[in-house]
């Protein structure tokens, strides 16, 4: 089959090389076309279908603050994400963490989502796009602010400013993806790339303990390429939760949370739901999970869930297994084997 594979190679290349042409030999007024409704350039349109990666399909924004970077990611066919471009940030406001109040000139830190309703081809910085600062976590914390964007003009009070020319593509990136069908875009904004060295060399940053989900959602999203799903209640953000959490941060955590990331065999899904009918709701979502301690791993393996108003009671009888992450999901999927 291997004569396909080059036949596939091939067909790929030449449609890419006719997507060039087409941008090279266009008309003159082309050059005229509204700012927010230009195409992708054609060099971007040609990697795409390299990559076999719809125009159209899911976008995902990551910001990093410290490295002055905005990464666009898209869907592969596979549900995995490819990074398609990463561009320099022009300059945005404050220092690291996250911004709090109303003329702080901070940018802002944590999980956002682009709305169709948030862009703005009218924008006095040429094109602009919405965050959604404050969400509603922001709200919940008392942090005020508003009207933070990624926009053009290469200038920033608080917002993440582009040069004119990668807003144009910026924006159409996102334009595409909401055209394709996905409801709103994530846009993530990190203090920096959250490695092991950065976050040591970090430490003493008053702003650290803001960090710790953010953290949680950069390595997720290194193991998986799957963007983090996002949820809040008790005034915190949960990252990747196996149970339906919600949006309100003011709501109480449910007790088992679990955590949704490594591959999940269908057998051991139906252990979970059977465990818990609530999750078969979410069926589509678990694909995957992670045992977290003191949740699901905690509640399956049969030990004890301590806090302040359930002290630790005697496990049922059942057979015992190490805790760490790794090792309770092997135990906990040869339980159903």
């Amino acid at each position: 089959m291997r004569w396909l594979w080059h036949l596939t190679q091939q067909v790929r290349l030449l449609a890419a090389a006719i997507a060039v042409a087409i941008q090279v030999f266009a008309p003159v007024a082309l050059a005229d076309e509204r700012s927010a409704e230009k195409p992708l350039p054609s060099a971007v349109e040609a990697a795409l279908i390299l990559k076999d990666i719809d125009q159209n399909s899911p976008v995902y924004l990551r910001i990093f603050k410290e490295e002055s970077e905005l990464e666009v990611w898209k869907a592969r066919p596979n549900g995995r994400y490819a990074l398609i471009k990463t561009f320099p940030v022009c300059n945005w406001g404050g220092t690291l963490g996250p911004k709090r109040t109303q003329g702080d000139l901070m940018s802002p830190e944590g999980f956002y989502r682009i709305t169709p309703g948030a862009m703005n081809p009218n924008s006095k910085y040429h094109l602009a796009l919405n965050v959604g600062y404050p969400n509603a976590l922001d709200r919940s914390l008392g942090r005020t602010g508003s009207y933070i964007m990624v926009h053009g003009d290469c200038k920033s009070v608080g917002c993440f400013a582009m040069t004119d020319n990668q807003i144009e593509e910026i924006y159409a990136f996102v334009r595409d993806a909401l055209a394709g069908g996905e409801t709103s875009v994530p846009i993530h904004i990190f203090p920096f790339r959250m490695t092991a060295a950065n976050m040591k060399r970090h430490a003493d940053n008053p702003a650290c303990d803001t960090w710790e989900p953010l953290k949680e959602a950069y390595d997720d999203f290194t193991r998986t390429r799957e963007p983090p799903q996002i949820g809040m209640c008790g005034k915190r953000y949960i990252v990747n939760p196996l149970t339906s959490v919600g949006d309100n941060p003011n709501a109480a955590c449910p007790v088992l949370i679990g955590k949704r990331l490594a591959p999940l065999s269908p057998r051991f899904r139906k252990r979970l739901v059977k465990a818990d009918p609530d999750l078969e709701g979410n069926g589509k979502k678990l694909k995957g999970v992670m045992i977290a301690s003191q949740s699901w791993e905690t509640y399956l393996l049969g030990t004890s869930v301590a806090t302040a108003s359930n002290p630790p009671r005697p496990a049922p009888h059942r057979q015992s297994f190490a805790t760490s992450s790794d090792t309770a999901l092997g135990a906990l999927q040869s339980i159903v084997k």
